[in-house]
C-alpha cells in the first residue's frame, strides 16, 4: 500500500525511508497522514479517508486539522484537540484513540500515532503519522466490561511498533517504539538484523525464522512474539506483518506493527482469577446471590436460594421473583426496582417479605447494582438478598431490652450518656441535660456542655477522672461526684456519675458511657446532718444547763411561796397586835395632858415607830400575797371620819374603851391596800 503523492512541497521533500513508514498498510494500519503544522496542510492517503468518511481527492491537496477534527465523534473532540496540543506542545511521539464515521455511517474506534517533528533552523513542526485499527480489540474491552464490572475495567491503547525490512531481515524503517523496545538509538537498529540489535539471542532467531516464513508466504498474518525489554521485563507481542512488495508485486522484504498484549494477557488473566473468586463467594455466603440479564429476563441463582428460602433452583425468570413477592409488597417494589433500572443511578435497594418454598413469608433486605453499557443503557442487575428474620427477633429483643431500661432509669431519675471516643460525639438524655441546666432539645458537645456545665473547683479532677477511664490500658472505671454550674439556669447542684469505657479487642477505646444521678438534697442533708453534729454537744449543754436554771427557779420559788406563807401568817397577827399598839397610843395622846412636851414626844415617837412597822407589815402581807407593792398618799382625815365611828363615843364618855376598841370593825391605815 502507497500513499497517493501529495502535492505539498513539504510531503515530496520526505526521504525513502520517511515515506515507507508512512506507506505502511499491512495489517492493523489502516492508513497514514502528513501534517505541516506550521502551514496547518493536512494530506492523507486513500486508507485514511475511508477510515474518516472523507473524499480521498482531498488526501493530496490538504486539509486544515479543523476540517478532519469535525469527522471524528463529537464525544472525542475534546479528548483528539487536547492530545494533539500536548503533542505539539511538547515534541515527539503521540498516540491516542478516538472514534470517526465511516462512509456507512458508522463508528469506528482508531488508534492514531505519529511523532511530532521540529526543526528549529527551518522554523518548521511536522506531525507525520499512522492510524491502527483498534475496534475489535475496543470491542473486547466493552465486551469484558459488560461480562464482569466487579473489576475496574482497562484496557488502553498503547503505542506500539512500526518497522519495514528487507529480505535479509536487515531493518529499513522503524519507529520510535522499536528504539524503546529494543533499547537503542533509531541510527544503531537501521540496517542491523534482530540478531544484532536484541539481547536474547534466543527470540532473536525465533523472530527472524517466523519473518522468513512470512516472506515466504503470500499473506498477512497476526501472530503473538515474546520479545524482552531491555531492563529484562518480559513481553508479548501482537504482531500483523505482511510481505513488503516492490512495484513489480515481487517480495523485497516484510513490513509490521506489534503491539504490547501483556496487561492484556494479565488483565485476562485477572478476570478469570476475579470469576472463579466471585463463583466461590457466591457459594460461601449465606445470601441469595442473583444475576439478572435485563435483556431477557434471566436470572441466576447461587445456593443460598434453596439454602434459605428452600427453593431448588438455579436459574429463573425475573418474573418469577416478583410473584414469589408478598401482595402486599409487590407493587411497590416492581416499582422501585424499574425505576433504579431506568435511571442513571446503579445501587437499588428495598425491603420485602419473600416466599419461602413451604409458603411462610421470609423478611428481607435485597440491594442490587444496575451494570450499564457506556452509552447508560442497562444490561445487566447482580445483587444479593439477606434473610432479615432473625435479625428481626434481635432486634425486637433489643427494643425491648432498651424500653426497659429506659423505664428503668427513668424510675430511678437517673440519666445517660455516651461519648464517642472515635468522633467526639457526645449524647445525653434528658435527665442529664436538666442537671446541667440544659433544655431537652439543647445540643450538648464535651467541651461546650460537659466541660463548661462543671462548678470551676470540680473541673480539674473530673476532667482526670475521665482521662484515667478512657485511657489505653487503663481500669477503664469512671466514678466521681461533682457540682454543675446550670449553662441556662444557673442552679447549683450535685450530680454523682458511674460510667466505664467500650475497647475493641486490641484496647482501644471506642465508647464511654455510664450514668448520673442528682444528689444535690442527699448533699443537703449530708450538710445539716455534719452541722447537727457539730452543734450537738453545745446544744445539750444549753439544754442542760437551761434546765437546770428552771430548776433552780422553781425551788427558789417553793421556798418563796412558802417563806409567803409564813410571812402573810406572821404579817396578819403581827398586824393584828400593832392595831392594839397603834389603837392605844392613839387613845392615849388624845387622853393625855399635852402639856407636858416629853410625853407628848414619847407618844409620837412610839406612833412612829408603830406606823413603820405598819408599813412593813403591809409589804409583808403584799409579798405573802405576790402583790407589788404599791404606796399610795391618801387623805388620812378623810380615812378615818368614815371609819371611826366607835371612837367617836368612846369620846363624848358613853362607852368603854374594850367596847370602842373592836378588831374586827376598825379599818386602820395599816392594812395593806390591792394595786
Amino acid at each position: 500500500m502507497t500513499n497517493p503523492k501529495p502535492a505539498d512541497p513539504q510531503v515530496e521533500g520526505l526521504s525513502d525511508t520517511e515515506r515507507v513508514r508512512l506507506a505502511l498498510a499491512a495489517g492493523a494500519i489502516v492508513g497514514t497522514w502528513f501534517w505541516d503544522v506550521t502551514a496547518d496542510k493536512f494530506t492523507f492517503d486513500q486508507q485514511f479517508a475511508d477510515a474518516f468518511g472523507i473524499d480521498p481527492m482531498l488526501g493530496g491537496s490538504g486539509l486544515g486539522l479543523e476540517q478532519i477534527v469535525a469527522t471524528v465523534h463529537p464525544d472525542d473532540r475534546e479528548g483528539l484537540t487536547a492530545a494533539i496540543e500536548d503533542a505539539i506542545a511538547r515534541g515527539g511521539p503521540y498516540a491516542h484513540h478516538y472514534r470517526v464515521q465511516r462512509r456507512d455511517g458508522t463508528w469506528h474506534w482508531i488508534e492514531a500515532n505519529g511523532r511530532v517533528d521540529k526543526d528549529p533552523d527551518r522554523g518548521t513542526v511536522t506531525f507525520p503519522g499512522v492510524l491502527i485499527d483498534i475496534n475489535e480489540r475496543h470491542s473486547l474491552m466493552e465486551e469484558r466490561d459488560r461480562a464482569m464490572r466487579l473489576l475496574e475495567a482497562f484496557i488502553e491503547a498503547v503505542p506500539g511498533v512500526v518497522y519495514a525490512k528487507d529480505r535479509e531481515g536487515r531493518m529499513m524503517v522503524a519507529n520510535r517504539g522499536v528504539s524503546e523496545l529494543v533499547g537503542k538509538p533509531i541510527a544503531e537498529i537501521i540496517g542491523r538484523t534482530d540478531r544484532e540489535t536484541l539481547d536474547n539471542s534466543a527470540e532473536a532467531a525465533g523472530v527472524m525464522q517466523r519473518d522468513a516464513a512470512i516472506m515466504a508466504g503470500d499473506e498477512a498474518v497476526q501472530i503473538e512474539e515474546q520479545v524482552s525489554y531491555p531492563d529484562g521485563r518480559a513481553a508479548i507481542w501482537l504482531s500483523t506483518k505482511a510481505p513488503f512488495r516492490d512495484e513489480d508485486g515481487q517480495i523485497v522484504g516484510l513490513i509490521g506493527s506489534s503491539v504490547d498484549i501483556t496487561e492484556r494477557r494479565a488483565t485476562e488473566a485477572e478476570l478469570r482469577e476475579t470469576e472463579e473468586r466471585y463463583r466461590l463467594a457466591a457459594r460461601a455466603t449465606n445470601d441469595a446471590v442473583w444475576d439478572w440479564r435485563i435483556a431477557d429476563g434471566h436470572v441466576i441463582w447461587n445456593e443460598a436460594l434453596e439454602r434459605r428460602y428452600g427453593h431448588s433452583h438455579a436459574e429463573t425468570g425475573a418474573q418469577w421473583w416478583l410473584d414469589h413477592i408478598h401482595p402486599d409488597d409487590r407493587d411497590r417494589v416492581d416499582v422501585e426496582i424499574h425505576a433504579a433500572i431506568a435511571g442513571r443511578g446503579t445501587a437499588w435497594t428495598s425491603e420485602y417479605r419473600f416466599r419461602c418454598a413451604d409458603g411462610t413469608y421470609a423478611d428481607v433486605l435485597d440491594r442490587g447494582f444496575v451494570l450499564r453499557r457506556e452509552d447508560g443503557s442497562p444490561l445487566r442487575m447482580i445483587g444479593a438478598m439477606q434473610d432479615l428474620t432473625e435479625r428481626r427477633v434481635r432486634e425486637a429483643a433489643v427494643r425491648e431490652s432498651e424500653e426497659r431500661a429506659r423505664l428503668a432509669t427513668e424510675a430511678a431519675a437517673i440519666g445517660t450518656w455516651n461519648l464517642d471516643l472515635r468522633s467526639g460525639k457526645l449524647r445525653w438524655d434528658a435527665r442529664t441535660k436538666a442537671l446541667f441546666g440544659l433544655s431537652a432539645k439543647s445540643a450538648v458537645t464535651y467541651e461546650g456542655a460537659f466541660l463548661r456545665g462543671l462548678h470551676p473547683d470540680d473541673r480539674a479532677a473530673t476532667e482526670a477522672a475521665v482521662a484515667a477511664a478512657i485511657a489505653p490500658g487503663g481500669t477503664g472505671k469512671y466514678h466521681i461526684e461533682y457540682r454543675t454550674i446550670g449553662i441556662e439556669d444557673g442552679i447549683e447542684r450535685w450530680v454523682a456519675a458511674r460510667g466505664r469505657s467500650v475497647v475493641t479487642d486490641r484496647g482501644e477505646p471506642l465508647h464511654f458511657i455510664g450514668t448520673v444521678v442528682d444528689i444535690t438534697e442527699l448533699k443537703q442533708t449530708e450538710a445539716s446532718l455534719r452541722e447537727l453534729n457539730e452543734t450537738l454537744e453545745a446544744r445539750v449543754a444549753a439544754e442542760v444547763a437551761e434546765r437546770a436554771a428552771a430548776e433552780e427557779a422553781l425551788r427558789q420559788s417553793q421556798k418563796m411561796e412558802a417563806v409567803g406563807q409564813l410571812t402573810g401568817g406572821i404579817a396578819h397577827d403581827f398586824n393584828n397586835m400593832l392595831a392594839v399598839v397603834i389603837g392605844s397610843l392613839d387613845l392615849l395622846g388624845r387622853r393625855m395632858d399635852s402639856s407636858d412636851p416629853k410625853v407628848r414626844r414619847y407618844i409620837d415617837a412610839a406612833s412612829e415607830g408603830a406606823q413603820r412597822a405598819a408599813t412593813l407589815t403591809q409589804r409583808l402581807l403584799a409579798f405573802s400575797r405576790q402583790q407589788p407593792l404599791n404606796p399610795e398618799v391618801i387623805d388620812a382625815n378623810k380615812l378615818v371620819a368614815g371609819h371611826v365611828g366607835p371612837f367617836a363615843s368612846f369620846a363624848g364618855g358613853r362607852h368603854t374603851p374594850r367596847d370602842d376598841f373592836d378588831r374586827r370593825s376598825v379599818a386602820h391605815p395599816c392594812r395593806s391596800q390591792p394595786a
